[in-house]
């Protein structure tokens, strides 16, 4: 006898125009019985591998983004870097290109560009379905389960029947991963949800943030990783879900903290030995409804903060739904006694450069349109410009407009606006495009916006980048690099 495993899942023998693969490896040597309500004629096939024609090719597939094989995929959980690998676990449905039958898939990297998907690491059991959470490694072995050289890796997540916290760990460097089979935080209240576990030097115990409900979340402390006790309560206005929180030292060299919710929207304080305390206002780090319950790696070297987040994606396509963001690093600047986070493209990124152009003093006359050429792929583009009174610029990537108003301080694209700056005379925009999603940063990362919708195809049938401003005008410098394909090794 081995634990049950029941999925939901949209048959159609006559015509199909998806296959789900199912990992039954965890079997082996057990008898199946499968069964489907109502009854239909079923043909299974026996594979080793994912036998996708032109998988990562197919229309529509993101180059420069994480996706998943086979299926949906919508929040990143459990980043953590061990070994000198880069993992990431994420929702996900291997039956259909939609939400439902919630595992964690998981994808490991050397350098957080090219990705290797794995097998999956946690399935829905009596349990639940696998819910987000984080991961964390036990580095003083407080479980008492680390077996070599590698600390015991804890992943933990949210099983929904009910909705309660979970553990489950790996002592081979997360080649396989064994649940603890009981709730190490039982159902508090409504859908209770995404734990968010991290080391806290100032408490020298271990916080969990947890999402309780309404905008409510609520932080646990523990000095042996299984055991919590409630600290305190949070509420952040328009905030829910999928909580993050981290340490970060500010460009002042002043360490501090900093919460975020699901939808980007940040708290900067500190952390004292009766919980949290908020220090300013909320902010928002993304404008936006693209980018969602993203996280930080656990675990990185040098103090570097690098967070990814879901791309909420609707493209029509056969077989995938759903991408991760590029990921961004953090860094926390004050300004005018304000903190801000700002949030780049990883360096990393110039190692999938291709080709490059960078022209200087681009002189742009009163209305003319000025192009540059580009390949149809994926780009990383770069704007710097100085005003001496305020200006419109219209760049189109693509055939995507992008409007930059420096008169009302605002980026409009797709269907949304973001601020320009924090007020200076400056233009400084970074812009990574891919098959159908744009992300824009600008001002030295202090805003950010992504956008994974039908307004945001790059039409490679028109392979430029175009500008045109109001009044005359100098572009200091325009770079436009090509990015290699990073499902190419």
């Amino acid at each position: 006898a081995g634990e049950s495993y029941a999925v939901s899942i949209r048959l159609d023998q006559i015509s199909p125009n998806f296959w789900a693969y199912l990992d039954v490896s965890r079997y082996m040597g057990q008898e199946l019985s499968v069964a489907s309500d109502p009854h239909m004629e079923i043909t299974f096939k026996e594979a080793d591998t994912m036998d996708i024609p032109d998988l990562y090719r197919e229309l529509y597939r993101p180059q420069v983004h994480f996706t998943t094989k086979n299926g949906w995929t919508n929040d990143p959980n459990g980043l953590i870097f061990l070994d000198g690998k880069y993992h990431i676990f994420f929702q996900h449905n291997p039956c259909e290109p939609r939400w439902g039958n919630m595992h964690w898939g998981h994808a490991v990297s050397t350098d957080l560009i090219h990705w290797e998907e794995t097998d999956i690491a946690l399935f829905p059991d009596e349990s639940g379905a696998m819910f987000s959470g984080s991961a964390i490694a036990d580095e003083r072995n407080l479980l008492g389960l680390q077996e070599g050289d590698l600390p015991t890796v804890l992943l933990f997540y949210t099983a929904t029947n009910p909705f309660s916290q979970h553990l489950a760990y790996s002592t081979d460097g997360l080649k396989t991963v064994r649940k603890m089979g009981y709730p190490i935080i039982p159902h508090i209240v409504d859908a209770n949800r995404d734990p968010k576990v991290v080391f806290c030097e100032e408490w020298d115990a271990y916080a969990l943030v947890l999402y309780m409900t309404g905008n409510t979340y609520a932080f646990f402390k523990s000095m042996d990783l299984l055991y919590w006790d409630k600290v305190q309560e949070l509420t952040v206005g328009s905030e829910n879900e999928c909580p993050d929180l981290f340490p970060i030292t500010a460009d002042d060299g002043n360490r501090k903290w900093v919460f975020m919710g699901a939808n980007n929207r940040y708290v900067v304080g500190d952390m004292r030995h009766d919980g949290f305390h908020p220090t300013q206002e909320t902010k928002s780090l993304h404008y936006g409804k693209s980018a969602y319950a993203g996280q930080t790696f656990s675990g990185l070297p040098d103090g570097r903060i690098v967070r990814i987040d879901w791309d909420r994606w609707h493209i029509n396509t056969p077989r995938i739904n759903g991408q991760m963001s590029f990921p961004v690093e953090l860094t926390l600047k004050q300004i005018d006694g304000i903190y801000s986070l700002c949030a780049l493209p990883i360096r990393e990124i110039e190692s999938i450069y291709d080709e490059s152009l960078v022209c200087e003093d681009v002189v742009l006359e009163a209305g003319v349109k000025k192009a540059i050429p580009l390949s149809p792929t994926p780009y990383l583009i770069k704007i710097e410009a100085e005003f001496s009174s305020p200006k419109q610029l219209t760049f189109t990537l693509f055939g995507r407009k992008i409007v930059c108003d420096t008169g009302k301080n605002t980026v409009t694209f797709s269907k949304g606006a973001t601020p320009l700056s924090l007020g200076s005379n400056k233009l400084d925009l970074v812009v990574i495009s891919d098959q159908c999603s744009l992300e824009l940063y600008m001002d030295g990362g202090k805003y950010y916006v992504g956008t994974v919708d039908d307004n945001a195809y790059c039409d490679y049938n028109l392979p430029y980048l175009e500008m045109v401003a109001d009044e005359d005008l100098c572009i200091r410098r325009v770079e436009a690099h090509s990015l290699k394909s990073i499902w190419n090794k």
